[in-house]
């Protein structure tokens, strides 16, 4: 009997001391803790309200990545649910690429449609076409050539020797589409020279505008959309704002890179789920505004408002 009592007090005692071990241990940290709970992120603009997230993610495809700026990469049919985009070539995904469209619902099928492509996506008003800038490997020039959606082969507007508009690397830009057969572009003529010009597309002719003048910084910013008279309450916002066509959302990158939806109407917003580490470069809405297109790094990613 007293041996018995004795291992009982011995395993009372073992039992006390696992006790307060544990009870150490938690206090001091060294137990299982709960996860912290991640930040939800905050708005710059002051006096909105930021509310749950009303768009999801239906799509991602890969693109190239870019230096400096270069133009629109992403760009949406202006009467289809169908978006262009700049995919990374096998072995680079810098600066120059392939150009593929995607399209709705499911936007898993790309459709390659050039290759040698820099940026300044632009397409014709009926669609039949996709102007960008391209870059020549065979002669380090670049050039404006047509890409077409009909699977037709594509046009270099400067071929051979046309490239070169000036001693340097004959830098080009577009300005937009005048007509569905006639594209109006800006060429580099020489050292801080910019020349307008008028390319009607079915005969080649290329006809100067005006004349030559400065070049300016922005030679390759990203296209958006903006109403005749920005909201005072926006218009000093750092960062990118483009509107949606309907003029009722607008998006939004941070100068952090940061993605976000305003919702023009009631002054609320809410942020894009871009991942953990993701940075925001450009966006673009689609012809209906239901679909959202967004860069983010090296990724192409399609927001829908359609959610389940």
């Amino acid at each position: 009997m007293k041996i018995t009592s004795l291992r009982l007090i011995k395993l009372a005692g073992c039992i006390l001391c696992l006790l307060l071990t544990i009870s150490a241990c938690t206090i001091l940290g060294g137990g299982a803790q709960e996860a912290t709970p991640t930040p939800e992120p905050t708005s710059s603009i002051p006096n909105m309200q930021v509310i749950s997230p009303q768009a999801c993610q239906v799509a991602e495809q890969g693109m190239i990545r870019v230096d400096q700026p270069q133009g629109d990469l992403i760009s949406w049919s202006p009467n289809s649910d169908t978006v262009a985009y700049i995919a990374a070539t096998r072995g680079s995904s810098w600066n120059v690429g392939e150009l593929y469209i995607v399209s709705a619902p499911l936007f898993n099928a790309p459709v390659r449609l050039a290759t040698g492509v820099a940026g300044e996506l632009t397409w014709a008003p009926d669609a039949s076409a996709i102007a960008y800038l391209g870059l020549r490997r065979s002669d380090d020039l670049y050039t404006i050539a047509l890409a077409y959606p009909n699977g037709r082969a594509s046009q270099d507007l400067f071929p051979d020797k046309a490239a070169r508009t000036d001693n340097y690397s004959s830098q080009k830009s577009i300005l937009g589409w005048m007509e569905p057969d006639r594209l109006r572009v800006l060429v580099s003529c020489g050292v801080n020279c910019l020349q307008t010009l008028d390319i009607d597309v079915p005969s080649g002719l290329i006809t100067p505008v005006g004349d030559p003048k400065e070049s300016n910084w922005d030679f390759w910013s990203v296209h958006t959309v903006h109403p005749a008279l920005i909201p005072p309450e926006y218009a000093g916002l750092p960062g990118q704002l483009n509107w949606a066509w309907d003029e009722k959302h607008i998006a939004y990158i941070e100068d952090n890179g940061n993605a976000w939806v305003i919702n023009a109407e009631s002054g609320s917003l809410y942020p894009l789920d871009m991942g953990q580490y993701g940075t925001a470069t450009e966006t673009d809405w689609s012809y209906d505004n239901q679909y959202l297109a967004v860069q983010v790094d090296q990724y192409l990613k399609i927001y829908s408002f359609k959610c389940p």
